[in-house]
């Protein structure tokens, strides 16, 4: 192998791996961002049923000024 494709080869390896480390800490910031997503739809869950359980509760504040 020449010069030439020698070091093109080493460029493109390191292109690769690169692109390699990139996939890698993409990966690791979707991880985190799939954990903040499921405690965000759990405080969200959380605070619909509480909002539920009030308007439950005040029907009957409502029905007794009747």
């Amino acid at each position: 192998m020449d010069k030439q494709s020698e070091q093109r080869r080493e460029y493109l390896y390191s292109n690769l791996s690169n692109q390699l480390n990139r996939l890698k800490t993409n990966f690791e910031q979707l991880d985190k961002n799939m954990a903040v997503l499921r405690e965000q739809a759990e405080l969200s869950q959380r605070l619909a049923i509480s909002h539920a359980s009030m308007f439950i509760g005040s029907k009957g504040v409502f029905e007794d000024n009747k």
